[in-house]
């Protein structure tokens, strides 16, 4: 699964005089996505026909969300063709909006789906993606004398670390790829050492 790394610039078709402008973004949560919306209507497309949105989001039992809205066009003509578009891609906590300027004429259904699937297919082209991954968080308590060594074992699994306290020892709050963390176990029992998931 794909994850786009950070919001797009908008793009823009114009259809038989409709404009079709679209962003591609990271987004988790349907709430989040409905924030942004909500900036959108106000400014800068205050004065648009549609927004219309597909979302997929990774749920806590291990599963995809998906969301769409055709924002008032025919059902079936706008949202759903870009969830099938992420779908269609693997994509995984991200969004793709397409603002609609209405031209007057209207489009059909056929050229609807066609409109709004090639504005988001053009967002999605300049879009750059990264592997989708989770994590877990864990809190250690370690001496000076190894922090440095067990900080470099946590960047070469692609851990980072989110938070250092220092006083007598040294306190990490880390974030480690789901699984990774079996990588740190030998030295932890070397170092007689308990990293607490949290």
């Amino acid at each position: 699964m794909l994850v786009v790394e950070k919001e797009t610039e908008f793009n823009e078709i114009v259809v038989n005089k409709s404009k079709f402008i679209s962003q591609t973004i990271p987004c988790d949560s349907l709430s989040l996505l409905k924030q942004k919306l909500t900036h959108l209507w106000k400014e800068p497309f205050n004065n648009a026909s549609h927004i219309v949105y597909a979302l997929r989001t990774k749920n806590d039992n291990d599963g995809i969300d998906a969301y769409f809205s055709d924002d008032g066009e025919p059902s079936g003509t706008a949202g759903k063709p870009l969830l099938n578009i992420l779908e269609g891609r693997s994509m995984i906590n991200t969004a793709v909006l397409v603002i609609r300027y209405y031209g007057g004429i209207n489009l059909g259904t056929g050229g609807l789906v066609k409109a709004y699937s090639e504005a988001a297919q053009m967002s999605l082209e300049v879009a750059k993606f990264i592997k989708y991954m989770e994590y877990n968080f864990f809190k250690i308590i370690l001496k000076y004398n190894i922090l440095d060594q067990f900080i470099k074992l946590v960047y070469n699994i692609r851990g980072e670390v989110v938070e250092k306290k220092f006083d007598d020892n040294v306190t990490l709050h880390l974030k480690l790829p789901k699984g990774q963390e079996l990588h740190l176990e030998s030295f932890l029992k070397a170092n007689q050492l308990d990293m607490i998931h949290v």
